[in-house]
């Protein structure tokens, strides 16, 4: 190690940690750590110099002497003690970079005089951050972990997995900030007892931050750097949100070019380490990936932004990692999700949407507890007015998750579907116990919106607030309300667009008649191409009635039922059809409207039926 100034040489406190160099041994409120030599010398030689800028070189120099490094040890290092020391890159507490100059120490540094120097600091607890020790077995794989030893709980608990953090800055290896997140939420998906929030590839404030806003338990975050000797280190933490302390860490490095064996210890170390942490049962692993080059396009096609033009992108490289490995699970998931979106919102159309559901199908042959394909296929079976189908698998979902909210989403879609609104609340409202930060709760707004019962809905709309589906939710409310003001506030904030809001924002205006024409013949226009799920016609539609296009609203609400979305009891229930209910022509949709709800209602009974059966 470098040289210890006589000041510190019985240690010192920086910040509300404790550091005793010659033991190479960091204490502070959460307990202690033992730091690799390097680490605590580049620590040391800040803290000799603390609040004066410390040259990349002069660091150098005093840790590493005459031996030949690369410029990413000392950044390496940096990084470490960033991540023990609980600070932040952007808005740092402990150590700031000065451009092009080097870095320096900006917490105070207070010398211990005596036997043993201060205690470390009481109040706030902070979290250390992830651990500095290296164990190096051989060259072979280097593998540290450790979690606290909680009691395993039979109560379900959440976990929110945010962006891991790149401290090279290694464009390269980029794509991993969304990719490893995006495998760990994969790996914990599958517990029976634990609630995996939905990845965000956008990480607003510290992890603890994220894990607040989204309400989680637990938040596990990340980050990962190339060292000496083109190898790849990967560390993780867990953090319990409230307590704000650390429960688990764990640190893997491999060569870097084995993603396989980076995947396979990281999976290792979820299962033995992390789910035990999280006081969960780990269950059966699922299927693993067999080929470096299949696995790598996977990573990366995790990383890619869901916009069209990048996931027909994601779907290149999807469709030749299982070509390349037809067994592995989630690439077949990923798949599908891409091939639906790609149908829905790009122009893939229904060859897309029907690649999308035999991907699904494929990924759930081979993993059965793969449940965003079994969400997936329930999504797109109803969609496609397979609602008995639908519904069984919605219902084995929900038997074998029933701590997870998804599974109950997934139900409430078909019930709200086929007309057992009662039924989709009940399921709507446990998906919110169980996991109120999930923004897919917002749909479960329209399970109680066409059910007249508006006093609920805003609660499930805010879950997703600020995006485009909560805003026009929020539209729709208040038509329901009477509230032209209100409901025009909500559509400005919608980008503009030559379409809805084009026309919503000019019916609300109090534009009517030949005023609306263009306007109105655009949105039907618009919402008449390629648009394949039947729900979304029955929830444009009060759009038309507000605004004055009887014919279009009612051409809507038969495109809907003929799609089998029932839309009975809603068309008796929601208060949007009051004037609609005298026309003519609304009997006979509200007669189609009930055979489809008692089509559902049957099916519903005879697969409860056959279920009974088999049991008995």
């Amino acid at each position: 190690m470098a040289h210890i100034p006589d000041h510190l040489q019985q240690g010192f406190t920086v910040g509300d940690r404790f550091v005793e160099p010659a033991r190479n041994r960091i204490r502070g409120p959460e307990g202690e750590v033992h730091v690799e030599p390097k680490v605590m010398a580049v620590l040391v030689c800040l803290a000799a110099q603390a609040g004066e800028v410390v040259s990349r070189g002069a660091l150098y120099d005093a840790v590493w002497g005459k031996a030949i490094v690369s410029d990413q040890a000392l950044t390496n290092c940096i990084s470490e003690l960033r991540q023990l020391l609980g600070d932040d890159r952007a808005a740092p507490r402990y150590i700031e970079t000065v451009p092009k100059r080097g870095y320096r120490l900006l917490a105070p540094v207070r010398p211990a005089h005596g036997p043993r120097g201060p205690a470390p600091p009481g109040g706030r607890r902070r979290p250390l951050g992830v651990v500095l020790g290296v164990l190096a077995v051989g060259g072979a794989l280097v593998l540290f972990a450790w979690w606290s030893l909680t009691g395993t709980r039979e109560h379900a608990t959440s976990v929110v997995v945010v962006p891991f953090e790149n401290p090279g800055d290694d464009a390269g290896l980029d794509y991993l900030r969304f990719a490893l997140p995006d495998e760990i939420t994969s790996l914990l998906t599958a517990s029976r007892n634990l609630v995996v929030r939905p990845f965000e590839h956008e990480r607003h404030g510290t992890p603890l931050e994220a894990g607040r806003a989204r309400n989680a338990a637990h938040v596990v975050t990340g980050h990962y750097y190339l060292e000496e000797g083109d190898r790849l280190t990967v560390a993780v933490e867990a953090q319990d949100v409230a307590g704000e302390r650390l429960v688990w860490r764990a640190r893997v490095t491999v060569p870097a070019g084995d993603l396989l064996g980076m995947r396979a210890a990281l999976a290792e170390r979820v299962q033995r380490g992390l789910l035990p942490a999280l006081g969960v049962a780990a269950p059966e692993p699922g299927t693993r990936p067999a080929a470096a080059d299949a696995y790598r396009d996977y990573l990366r096609s995790l990383a890619l932004p869901k916009h069209p033009e990048q996931t027909v992108r994601a779907i290149e490289l999807l469709e030749r990692a299982v070509a390349l490995d037809p067994q592995f699970a989630p690439a077949w998931s990923a798949l599908g999700l891409r091939w639906y979106e790609h149908g829905n919102y790009g122009e893939g159309r229904e060859a897309a949407r029907t690649r999308a559901l035999a991907a699904y199908r494929k990924a759930l042959e081979l993993d059965p507890a793969a449940i965003p394909a079994a969400v997936g296929i329930v999504v797109m079976t109803s969609e496609a007015g397979e609602l008995e189908e639908a519904y069984r698998e919605a219902k084995r979902l929900v038997e074998r998750f029933d701590a997870n909210a998804e599974a109950h989403l997934a139900l409430a879609l078909v019930h709200r579907f086929g007309g057992l609104l009662d039924a989709s609340q009940r399921h709507c409202e446990r998906a919110y116990a169980l996991d109120p930060g999930n923004p897919r709760l917002r749909s479960c707004g329209y399970s109680f919106l066409y059910d007249g019962k508006l006093d609920r809905v805003q609660a499930f709309l805010d879950t997703d607030e600020g995006s485009y589906f909560s805003h026009w939710g929020t539209v729709l409310l208040n038509l329901r309300r009477g509230d032209d003001a209100a409901a025009l506030v909500a559509a400005r904030r919608v980008a503009p667009d030559r379409h809805t809001r084009w026309f919503m924002e000019a019916c609300l205006e109090g534009a009517r008649g030949e005023a609306l024409e263009a306007r109105a013949a655009a949105f039907v226009g618009y919402w008449s191409v390629n648009r394949t799920d039947p729900e979304l016609a029955y929830a444009l539609a009060p759009m038309l009635e507000y605004c004055g296009r009887r014919d279009a609203a009612l051409e809507f609400l038969a495109r809907a039922v003929a799609g089998n979305f029932c839309a009975f009891p809603a068309l008796d229930r929601d208060p949007i059809w009051g004037r609609l209910r005298r026309d003519a022509r609304f009997p006979g949709l509200r007669e189609d409207a009930l055979a489809c709800h008692h089509r559902y209602r049957q099916a519903v009974q005879a697969v409860g039926a056959v279920r009974r059966a088999a049991a008995g």
